[in-house]
């Protein structure tokens, strides 16, 4: 259901979801809501999410009220029928549901920045990943976090921004996906010529000088299920990111 950006990273083990009490509030409908230890921000995991495996789970963990069971949104990849947690508020996330299991498993859950919604407002948002990436980071610090260069996507087009691989590094298998974005206004500072080979329909590293001037942050944070890959089509996919990537 999801671009093949999205498959490249695997194993990850689901569990049950199970309400925890928050510290804040008993009534809280936001039961995972914690504290940040270095901004001391309210912040939720989407793992969190995930776990709930299904409608029933959460409506159990964050309240009725807040999960639209259905609604469409619009992706590079065509339209797709999801379900919404806190819609319309700057909690809102989206849940993609595992094909021909409409709301009995979650595939994908997926946090949107600025961006994605049409905004000139840089993305920010009480959502993180448990491996600690958040919407609004710098390219710098989420290469710091995998301790390796990783492999993304050319901007400017609606796959844009991705990361294809982490190549190894502390994010692999960790099932999580993220794209990049320029909020600067004026590409960060790049000439045309810059902007251009970093553009378009191909992948690179992100050693690559004009990235690394431009410095995206994320626009897009998503975790999701173990994808079912096997060893054939998963030669192929490498291969096909192989021929695709350019030299810095």
């Amino acid at each position: 259901m999801k671009s093949f950006f999205y498959l490249l990273t695997a194993f990850v083990v689901l569990i049950a979801c199970s309400e925890k009490k928050s510290t804040e509030n008993a009534n809280d409908t936001t039961k995972t809501i914690q504290r940040d230890s270095t901004t001391q921000t309210a912040v939720m995991y989407l793992e969190d999410v995930l776990d709930c495996r299904d409608l029933k789970g959460l409506e159990t963990k964050y309240g009725v009220e807040n999960v639209q069971k259905e609604a469409l949104v619009q992706t590079g990849d065509g339209d797709f029928k999801v379900t919404k947690l806190f819609p319309d508020t700057p909690k809102e996330v989206e849940v993609y549901w595992k094909d021909g299991k409409d709301y009995l498993l979650i595939q994908d859950v997926i946090v949107k920045g600025g961006l994605s919604k049409m905004s000139d407002v840089a993305p920010s948002s009480i959502w993180k990943s448990k491996e600690g990436l958040r919407l609004g980071m710098k390219m710098s610090e989420v290469i710091t976090l995998n301790s390796k260069n990783f492999t993304i996507t050319g901007l400017g087009w609606d796959l844009g921004g991705n990361v294809v691989s982490w190549e190894g590094g502390k994010l692999a298998n960790k099932n999580i996906s993220i794209r990049f974005n320029d909020y600067s206004g004026n590409n960060g500072g790049l000439n045309e010529q810059e902007y251009n080979a970093i553009s378009g329909d191909r992948e690179f590293d992100t050693q690559h000088p004009s990235i690394q001037k431009l410095n995206p942050i994320v626009d897009e944070l998503s975790v999701y299920l173990k994808p079912d890959i096997d060893a054939t089509l998963g030669q192929k996919m490498t291969k096909e990111v192989e021929q695709k990537q350019i030299k810095r």
